[in-house]
């Protein structure tokens, strides 16, 4: 953001995109002035919270950080393994696709992503969390009524509250890909939030 020559900016980010939104905030308080988290809760959270429901439910990002073995798996038939369907992603994204999911370096870069939740991202939240730091910003916490976050965690607003003094947010009437099914709601809850930026 500093190449760009924003000094201060407000930050969306969905599932992966808020643990990398939620780290930027907390590493860079005097840069985040707005933060927006949809579908996430801390991945020290959600792994300190881990129960039988949740390694059911989750069981790729405990398989996704094992060596070697996702790269194999995947790799073996990486068409089988994401699927995907050209007729609602456009011929043109859906060859993106193919092209992403066949390549090994893609793929790796996408179980390392995993890797890291596991490892160096749920350290840096215990040692937060040990420190006693907390978002300095205000914070939007959007979740989707039709996906597992609040059915594995309950209240996810309760969770936020650990870590920012300043929270609200409420859950949209769609599944997990928020931007694409309810793209005016979203936007709305957004632009109510920043409206101040």
């Amino acid at each position: 953001m500093d190449y760009l020559g924003f000094d201060r900016f407000g930050l969306v980010g969905h599932d992966r995109g808020a643990y990398t939104a939620f780290r930027t905030a907390m590493d860079h308080p005097a840069s985040v002035s707005r933060l927006a988290i949809l579908e996430a809760i801390p991945i020290g959270d959600a792994l300190a919270r881990c129960d039988a429901r949740f390694a059911s439910a989750w069981w790729h990002w405990f398989f996704f950080a094992q060596p070697e073995k996702p790269e194999q798996a995947i790799l073996a038939n990486p068409d089988a393994w994401y699927g995907g369907d050209p007729a609602e992603m456009g011929a043109e994204a859906y060859a993106d696709f193919l092209a992403s999911i066949h390549d090994p370096a893609t793929v790796h870069g996408m179980i390392e992503d995993y890797r890291a939740g596991l490892g160096i991202d749920r350290q840096h939240d215990e040692d937060d969390r040990a420190a006693g730091r907390k978002l300095e910003c205000p914070l939007l916490v959007l979740w989707s009524a039709y996906d597992d976050l609040e059915e594995l965690h309950s209240d996810v607003i309760a969770i936020w509250r650990e870590w920012s003094s300043n929270v609200q947010g409420n859950s949209l009437n769609c599944h997990h890909h928020m931007a694409e099914e309810v793209p005016e709601a979203l936007a709305a809850e957004l632009g109510a939030f920043f409206h101040d930026e």
